[in-house]
């Protein structure tokens, strides 16, 4: 399978693996066993080329434990809110990785995806299984899929042009002192902790709007509002800010105080590829989120 990639500015100057190891969600080591050629800019590099902005790579990627690069269908429960013949609107719970990698082949919603939607039309492209947007893997909520590249393109671009309205849910620790925190800070890669990203004033644009629902003696219950869609966007925005989600692995020092992360896809509206019409959906929450909120500790 071949993948291509463009070297955004901030992996200028940065090793051509550790640039892999980011986009494929490999370990360095992987990155030996399952890249078979590599190609910058059309010639041949080590793993130790330094890159350029704008440089053009290329990876065959092979692995053995995925026959074909193709994932299974596994009858696994996900809640399918809303599904027409162009698209559907899954509720994922916390826990589930939305796409499948080298050491993570099972158990995906990909997996679920194939399994419980039958009218795909990926002409045998089967790895992404009509992902439009993400969700790392301990948030819940909503998430589209498209059943066509068709339907994916035009939903991709609306994601593109802003025009998506997505709106979170988190308990943050501690109580906000703002009822509203419109927070402007470009994020990028931490230079040494390669999995986490961080406000960076060489980083991307990214703008989240968060506004407080409700405080409690610990913690509080906000909205976040994000106009860009960076990796790790609202919790790398709320840790800045010293308000990290309760259970966040990465950005919070007390997260094995929680059951999981507590930050929801709690509602998105787009425009519908097929009818044009403005189109919304809600998820309640989930069941870790009103344990927390009726608990002592809240």
């Amino acid at each position: 399978m071949k993948k291509d990639f463009i070297v955004e500015n901030e992996y200028k100057g940065k090793r051509l693996d550790i640039f892999l190891s980011d986009k494929l969600e490999l370990t360095r080591s992987q990155i030996k066993n399952y890249i078979d050629n590599i190609l910058v800019n059309n010639k041949a590099k080590k793993l130790s080329y330094l890159l350029k902005e704008n440089d053009l790579i290329i990876v065959d990627i092979h692995s053995p434990e995925i026959n074909d690069n193709s994932p299974t269908p596994e009858n696994i429960d996900i809640d399918i809110i809303y599904e027409d013949d162009c698209l559907a609107i899954i509720n994922k719970c916390s826990g589930m990785s939305v796409h499948c990698s080298p050491s993570e082949i099972s158990g995906t919603l990909v997996n679920a995806l194939l399994y419980h939607i039958k009218d795909f039309d990926f002409y045998g492209d089967t790895m992404r299984a009509g992902i439009i947007h993400r969700l790392d893997k301990d948030t819940s909520g909503l998430i589209i899929i498209g059943k066509s590249p068709s339907i994916v393109t035009n939903i991709q671009d609306q994601f593109k042009a802003r025009s998506v309205k997505k709106t979170y849910h988190a308990i943050t620790i501690g109580r906000t002192r703002e009822d509203e925190i419109n927070i402007n800070l470009p994020i990028g890669r931490h230079q040494t902790h390669r999995k986490k990203m961080t406000v960076n004033e060489n980083g991307k644009e990214s703008i989240t709007i968060v506004q407080t629902l409700k405080r409690f003696s610990k913690h509080s219950l906000v909205e976040a509002m994000p106009k860009t869609g960076r990796t790790h966007q609202i919790r790398v925005h709320l840790s800045h800010k010293s308000y990290p989600i309760a259970g966040d692995k990465i950005y919070s020092k007390s997260s094995s105080k929680y059951t999981t992360l507590m930050l929801h896809a709690k509602e998105l509206s787009f425009r519908h590829p097929k009818t044009n019409e403005i189109v919304t959906f809600q998820a309640d929450y989930p069941k870790h989120f009103y344990e927390l909120l009726y608990s002592e500790n809240i």
